[in-house]
C-alpha cells in the first residue's frame, strides 16, 4: 500500500511539473490569423491547397473570411474560432505534403 501511494504521488508530481512547464499558446486573433496566412502561403508554394470544385475560396481562405466577418460584427469568440479552424486546416495542408514527400510508386522499387 505504501509503494502504491508513493508511486501515485510521484506520478502526480511529474504530471503537475509537465503541465506547468508547457509553453503558453497565444490565442489572440491577430497572431492566429498571421500564422494561418503564413502556413497557407507555404502550402500554396508546395501546390497543396485544399478546395472543392464548387467553392469560390479554398478552405483556409474561407475560414479566414468568416473570421474577418465575425470580427467586424464584434463577435470575438466566433472570430477566434474560425481563425483557429483556418490555422488547423493550413497546418494539415502542409503536414500532408511533408508526410508524403518520400513516397514512391510501388512499381518503382
Amino acid at each position: 500500500m505504501k509503494k502504491l501511494l508513493i508511486g501515485a504521488a510521484i506520478a502526480a508530481a511529474f504530471n503537475l511539473t509537465a503541465c506547468s512547464s508547457m509553453a503558453t499558446q497565444s490565442n489572440s486573433y491577430d497572431s492566429i490569423v498571421a500564422e494561418a496566412t503564413a502556413t497557407h502561403a507555404e502550402a500554396k508554394a508546395m501546390h497543396n491547397v485544399w478546395k472543392q470544385k464548387k467553392m469560390k475560396l479554398p478552405y483556409v481562405e474561407h475560414y479566414l473570411d468568416l473570421a474577418a466577418k465575425a470580427k467586424e460584427k464584434g463577435d470575438e469568440a466566433a472570430a477566434v474560432k474560425y481563425a483557429k479552424e483556418a490555422l488547423k486546416t493550413a497546418k494539415a495542408e502542409v503536414a500532408q505534403i511533408k508526410n508524403n514527400e518520400n513516397l514512391t510508386a510501388a512499381w518503382e522499387k
